[in-house]
């Protein structure tokens, strides 16, 4: 025998192939980390990775998609398919991190759950919450990237183990949606919606076309089964090779070996793979993927071997080749078609078979040429997105520098320590607890004495906050001015609420739909809201946001951050701090016509 059945191992191929994902993943990570830091040095190395992780699946996921199809156009692209389940389960590798690392950023270290945070965190009235789209996304990613393995084919047999990973378009469906209702609600560049869309359609024009096209080729088929199809000329089938039709919603093979013709189904045993795209070696047809081999005449695999797949009559009418569309049981003999002596058509098609440790020579240049060519637009794709991504803010989070301050405790509205400044005026101080918890508790027996404590600045155009170190907090023999409050009158303004400490420096960013669903978190524990405004020649206000009177309204406005809001009410200056004090029962949601 010219090919017999190998265990699907490591060779030199698989090593090419590998080794070319692993530095492709990589370079896109790097190109985007790269660029965004470029544009925005303060960004936080989480929503980095975050992002770098969901651009480099996104766009591979885009090439797994279109894989398929194009192999149905053309067979020289069969060898991206024969490893093509590395990619899914790279794929799901880097979009595994991005879920991971969101999970952790956005709903860890809350007053609730993760799992209860993620469910109900990101919803509200006219919102559709997109993290748990995501989440269902990578659960369909996790079940085919857990079955991909042989074991699971043999053991759930190839139909349904096809029809399981079928579910890689539910998947991209929950992904295009998650990206619709999160990223680009947050990041607005018409260009960045285009390109979405612009994926989307490449991929369903992919698969129409290839559908067209074997539609043309399998007009053959016809209404009853009971009827003998005309498949096509004899000349125009290969010696050694096959003319692939579908009749009766079957895929055959009629494949011509001297002067024979024996039909077989086109799907292999062993992973559904294309018998058509073959080759007759050694009097059995060997399927490209990895070589498992059938007797045209029987569609039986060579003993030892146990594999077969349904046969079909066929005869030659006129030079004209004759299909029955009734499949026989596998492995039923059929007596081949004999045909006239004359030539067959010279094929000068080299066979790939994914099993081999080199590909043929026409078939390596044309591959490592399209290997090029996917690497050139993952990481264009994955360099416009970065570039196009709107920019972070410029907030910092002295993350791990602990530092001393000295002042007097106030907890009303929220916890903040008032710091004598030396030039005169006084400077306010949010405190917070570390993780998305308030400090109402840590200083709970300090209110209005000296004291000293130590913790984080976390700070953004003035505004300034203090991640408080548990247990550092002791009384301190210091006073400060009378708190100066100064009321600036009624006004009417459109923004966004915020949680503080996010939006401040710790999250960048800490606004807009991809971190509402934080935020709400963030405010649900005790995290003082802002409401966030922005006057549209890029300047930016942050007020203290509080209740009619003076009081906290954290649980009052939690259905409402992250949405943007016309709020009217009065606005003073304490200390440094702007505060806008209203009751949220009057707070007005924007509609997008309004914008």
């Amino acid at each position: 025998m010219g090919h017999a059945y190998r265990a699907v191992g490591w060779n030199r191929q698989k090593r090419i192939y590998d080794t070319t994902l692993a530095l492709g993943a990589g370079l896109c990570l790097a190109l985007f980390m790269a660029l965004t830091f470029a544009a925005n040095p303060l960004v936080t190395a989480e929503t980095l990775l975050i992002r770098a992780f969901a651009a480099s699946a996104f766009a591979l996921l885009h090439v797994i998609l279109s894989i398929g199809p194009l192999c149905r156009l053309d067979a020289r692209f069969l060898p991206l398919l024969y490893n093509r389940r590395h990619l899914g389960v790279a794929m799901f590798t880097l979009a595994l991190a991005h879920g991971v690392l969101a999970f952790v950023q956005f709903h860890a270290l809350g007053v609730i759950s993760p799992l209860e945070s993620l469910f109900t965190s990101d919803g509200g009235p006219g919102t559709i919450p997109f993290q748990p789209l995501g989440a269902a996304a990578l659960a369909v990613l996790f079940l085919m990237a857990a079955t991909s393995h042989d074991f699971w084919l043999r053991n759930l047999t190839p139909p349904t183990w096809k029809a399981l990973h079928m579910a890689v378009y539910v998947a991209y469906a929950l992904i295009v949606l998650h990206v619709a209702f999160g990223f680009l609600q947050a990041n607005t560049s018409p260009y960045l919606l285009g390109a979405t869309a612009a994926g989307a359609l490449w991929l369903l024009g992919l698969h129409l076309v290839a559908a067209h096209r074997e539609r043309a080729a399998d007009r053959a088929e016809q209404a009853s089964r009971a009827e003998w199809v005309d498949v096509g000329e004899v000349a125009t089938i290969a010696d050694g090779r096959a003319r692939t039709v579908s009749v009766a919603g079957e895929r055959v093979a009629i494949y011509r070996y001297g002067d024979k013709l024996s039909a077989i189904s086109s799907v292999c045993r062993h992973q559904n793979g294309p018998l058509g795209e073959g080759r007759v070696v050694d009097g059995c047809v060997v399927c490209p993927w990895h070589g498992y081999q059938y007797r045209p005449q029987d569609g039986r695999s060579p003993e030892p071997f146990t594999e077969r797949v349904p046969t079909f009559r066929v005869r030659v009418e006129g030079g004209r080749v004759l299909l029955d569309p009734r499949p026989l049981p596998p492995g039923t003999a059929v007596e081949p078609a004999r045909i006239a002596s004359a030539a067959a058509p010279r094929d000068e098609r080299e066979l790939y078979v994914g099993y081999m440790p080199q590909s043929p020579p026409r078939q390596a240049r044309h591959t490592r040429a399209v290997v090029l060519a996917l690497f050139a637009a993952c990481l264009a794709v994955v360099a416009f997105v970065a570039i196009e991504q709107a920019p972070l803010g410029a907030g910092q989070f002295e993350y791990g520098v602990v530092r001393e301050f000295r002042g007097v405790l106030a907890s009303a509205p929220h916890p903040h320590l008032r710091v004598q400044r030396p030039g005169g005026g006084v400077s306010s101080y949010l405190l917070v607890a570390p993780g998305k918890h308030g400090a109402d508790a840590l200083v709970r027996d300090f209110d209005g004495r000296g004291v000293s404590l130590r913790g984080s600045l976390v700070h953004s155009g003035g505004r300034t906050m203090v991640e408080l170190e548990p247990g550092s907090i002791a009384l301190a023999d210091i006073s400060v001015s009378a708190p100066n409050v100064i009321e600036l009158g009624r006004a009417t303004l459109r923004g966004e609420i915020v949680d503080s400490k996010c939006h401040l420096g710790v999250m960048t960013p800490g606004e807009r739909r991809t971190h509402r669903a934080c935020a709400q978190l963030c405010i649900r524990g005790g995290i003082p809201p802002l409401f966030w405004v922005e006057d549209g020649a890029g300047g930016v206000q942050r007020l203290l946001l509080v209740g009619a009177g003076g009081e906290a309204v954290n649980e009052r406005v939690l259905e409402l951050v992250g949405l943007p809001l016309e709020i009217e009410g009065v606005v003073s200056q304490q200390d440094d701090w702007l505060v806008l004090s209203a009751d949220p029962a009057g707070y007005r949601r924007i509609e997008k016509s309004e914008h």
